[in-house]
């Protein structure tokens, strides 16, 4: 059994090694847009120049390639397509999605993004046979996977992937033995999360809890540096953060910097007077993680807006 591997980022691109060693590889589909990982798996000498597919994602070009390499079966870990029935329909085993989220609450574009944002205690890989629909169709595979409150985007990704790899020999074994069970799934009531907007990456101050700020900072982090706020009107982007004590009495006025040494860093006051501690941030002067955070003119006794 050949499979053909469709993906878009370095991290879920590791599963082709456990397909290569099965002896199970047929190639690899990237998008043409994303030249870095073009060049980053082509730098490997892993895949054959031969084995690397890269369209502009036209329908056209899709069906070229499946009737080219004539994969019997197709694997996707966050391919940016929807794909058309026609082309699901090409390989005999049919095109299946790996997931990285919870289905059906979580079908989205980017459900590593939002179980972060959202501060669940749990995420997990959903394998599912594709159809005309987004995220929708028969599941045939599911794996949990514990979320820590430190956990970044980034974290979160490679958590998955390592499950995703673990989880592949167990599915192309029940696949070729006709083994996977398939489950359909209830779509009333559940939505499609959309890709994060500029408000799902900015923090408000005054409406958002510690656990709330701390959430969106690690859901951003690497892909949008953290989360962004306002101070004495630059951007900053929050990179880091992790939850603080005082032993003083706490202002309410969330965004309030009521702390900012070399020795100690800089420490925020939140709604309901949580305490947050800053640990890195970026700005106009670059990164900055402890008391060099200071260097970005952050002063004890001004506020984030």
């Amino acid at each position: 059994m050949q499979a053909l591997v469709f993906c878009n980022n370095i991290q879920s691109a590791q599963v082709i090694f456990e397909l290569i060693r099965r002896r199970e590889f047929a190639g690899i589909v990237i998008p043409s847009s994303n030249n870095k990982l073009i060049q980053e798996i082509l730098n490997s000498a892993y895949v054959e120049p031969d084995k690397l597919h890269a369209p502009s994602n036209g329908d056209n070009e899709i069906v070229e390639i499946l009737n080219k390499v004539k994969p019997d079966v197709c694997l996707v870990f966050s391919y940016p397509k929807i794909f058309s029935q026609d082309i699901i329909d090409l390989p005999k085993l049919g095109f299946y999605n790996f997931h990285y989220g919870l289905l059906p609450k979580y079908r989205s574009g980017d459900p590593i993004f939002w179980q972060i944002k959202n501060k669940e205690k749990f995420g997990g890989l959903t394998v599912l046979k594709m159809d005309r629909s987004i995220d929708g169709g028969a599941i045939v595979m599911v794996e949990k996977i514990s979320i820590q409150s430190y956990d970044s985007y980034g974290l979160l990704l490679q958590k998955s992937v390592v499950l995703a790899c673990q989880v592949l020999n167990g599915f192309m074994d029940c696949l070729l033995s006709g083994k996977l069970d398939y489950k359909p799934q209830n779509l009333n009531g559940s939505k499609y999360l959309p890709k994060p907007k500029l408000k799902d990456v900015t923090i408000d101050w005054k409406t958002m809890s510690m656990r709330e700020i701390a959430a969106v900072v690690n859901a951003g982090n690497p892909w949008n540096r953290g989360a962004i706020t306002q101070f004495e009107g630059e951007e900053i982007r929050i990179v880091q953060v992790s939850p603080a004590n005082y032993d003083q009495e706490l202002p309410n006025t969330p965004g309030k910097i009521i702390l900012a040494n070399p020795q100690y860093g800089v420490f925020v006051v939140c709604k309901d007077r949580e305490l947050l501690r800053i640990e890195t941030i970026y700005s106009s002067v670059g990164y900055n993680s402890g008391g060099m955070i200071l260097s970005a003119g952050i002063q004890e006794g001004k506020s984030f807006d």
